[in-house]
C-alpha cells in the first residue's frame, strides 16, 4: 500500500492527509474573518449625537411649561428632562416664564439639543420676573410617515436611540415623562424630530405606548414654538404601515 492511512495513536498525521486538513482549517479561518468583516461594514453608522455623562454645566434661561418643559435662551429653545427614565414636569410647574438657573449634562443630535436636569439645581433666579413666551406659528395641517421615538434616547442618550431594538426602552422613558416625538423626512430628504401633543396641546405619554417605533402615517397640524416644531395629532388618527 502506498496511500496514507491515519492511526490515532501515532504522534503524527500522514503527510498528505494533514496537508488538506490544515487547508481546510485556513480556508474556514478566511471565511470566517470575511463573513465578520461583512457584517460589521454592513452595519448602519451611528449618529452624530452625545451625551455629556456625568459632566454637569450651568445654564440660565426663561422656562416654558409648552409643550414639554424647556428652557429658552437668547439663541435657541432647550428641551429639559430629568435623570433615568423620567420628564421633568413636575419639577417646573408654575415657572412658565420666569428665569431660572440649573446644572445639567447636554445631550444634542445636530441642531437639536436637551439638557438631563439635576432637579435639585433648579432655582428661580429673580422672584415674580417673568418674560413673554415667543409665539406659536402655525404651519397648516400635514400628513406624514415616520416613527415615534422617545426623545431623550434619541437625541443622544442611547446610539440607536430608534427602531425596534431600542422599543422596549423607549416605552419606558415615554411613559416616565420623556417628551415623546416622530422622526419623519421633509422634502429635502432631511430627517427632523417633531415633538408630540394631542390636538388639543396636552402632553402625550401613556396614550401613544402601543405606537412606539412602528412604521407609521399620522396626520395633524404643524406648529413652530421658538426652535421646536411640534405635531398636533390625535393618537386615534395613527394608522400603521
Amino acid at each position: 500500500m502506498t496511500e496514507d492511512f491515519y492511526i490515532g495513536y501515532l504522534p503524527k498525521t500522514p503527510g498528505s492527509l494533514g496537508r488538506w486538513i490544515a487547508r481546510i482549517v485556513a480556508a474556514l479561518m478566511v471565511a470566517g474573518l470575511a463573513i465578520g468583516a461583512c457584517l460589521i461594514f454592513g452595519q448602519a453608522p451611528f449618529a452624530d449625537s452625545g451625551f455629556e455623562y456625568g459632566i454637569y454645566r450651568e445654564y440660565t434661561g426663561v422656562i416654558e411649561e409648552w409643550p414639554y418643559p424647556i428652557l429658552r435662551t437668547a439663541n435657541s429653545s432647550v428641551l429639559l428632562v430629568a435623570p433615568g427614565k423620567h420628564g421633568l414636569s413636575r419639577e417646573v410647574a408654575g415657572l412658565q416664564g420666569k428665569s431660572v438657573r440649573l446644572r445639567g449634562s447636554l445631550i444634542e443630535r445636530g441642531p437639536d439639543r436637551m439638557i438631563e436636569v439635576l432637579p435639585d439645581s433648579l432655582h428661580e433666579t429673580a422672584a415674580g420676573l417673568s418674560q413673554t413666551a415667543p409665539g406659536l406659528t402655525e404651519l397648516g395641517s400635514v400628513r406624514l410617515r415616520g416613527e415615534i421615538v422617545d426623545s431623550k434616547c434619541y437625541l443622544g442618550v442611547m446610539n440607536p436611540g430608534n427602531g425596534k431594538v431600542h422599543r422596549d426602552c423607549a416605552v419606558r422613558c415615554i411613559s416616565g415623562g420623556a417628551p415623546p416625538a416622530i422622526i419623519a423626512r421633509d422634502e429635502a430628504g432631511a430627517t427632523r424630530i417633531l415633538l408630540l401633543v394631542g390636538s388639543d396641546g396636552r402632553a402625550l405619554n401613556k396614550e401613544i405606548l402601543s405606537f412606539v417605533a412602528e412604521p407609521l402615517e399620522v396626520s395633524g397640524k404643524l406648529v413652530r414654538a421658538g426652535s421646536n416644531l411640534v405635531l398636533k395629532v390625535e393618537p386615534a388618527d395613527f394608522r400603521r404601515e
